[in-house]
């Protein structure tokens, strides 16, 4: 891709970009001094840009049924994100802003003027902690769909370690 800003939201740039600098440009580290974590055009071994890149995700995440749970009928879980280009259909997700929670950490929703690393909350209560109205997420198709915040739901498991729940 010649021109990686596109993979950052203007309205995130302003918001979070000057909180971490790969956030406001993919040529900066998340943190100066940190090599870990950077835009694509760093050096940095993993990648952390405000939208979720929901293709050949590396680890493996786990797709979630209605109720947030992993549930052996993989007909009821979110369709996987797509691995190949006869799986891009309007069903997959393929690129959102990123809602997530990390098991004895905060909320992040670094969404249209979400709220980052909300403190104190358990529990999603249907994302109320969140001041984002609505969610864009950009299906394998090329279609876009304005998802309310309320029906933001756990949809996949991964990161890291495995045990961060994604919403979208």
């Amino acid at each position: 891709m010649p021109n990686t800003a596109i993979l950052i939201c203007p309205i995130t740039r302003n918001n979070f970009g000057l909180i971490w600098g790969n956030y406001d440009s993919m040529s900066k580290f998340a943190v100066p001094g940190d090599t870990g974590y950077g835009g694509w055009d760093t050096t940095a071994p993993m990648v952390y840009t405000p939208y979720m890149w929901l293709a050949n995700f590396t680890p493996t995440m786990q797709f979630l049924d209605a109720s947030g749970n992993i549930n052996p009928n993989p007909q009821l879980n979110e369709p996987a994100w797509p691995t190949k280009a006869q799986d891009c259909d309007s069903r997959r997700a393929f690129i959102t802003h990123r809602i997530s929670k990390t098991p004895g950490s905060a909320y992040w929703d670094l969404g249209h003027m979400g709220r980052f690393n909300a403190p104190g909350l358990s529990g999603s209560a249907g994302l109320g902690w969140s001041i984002t109205p609505n969610q864009p997420v950009g299906q394998a198709d090329g279609s876009v769909v304005m998802r309310k915040k309320s029906l933001c739901l756990p949809r996949a498991l991964g990161g890291p370690n495995g045990v961060t729940t994604y919403y979208y």
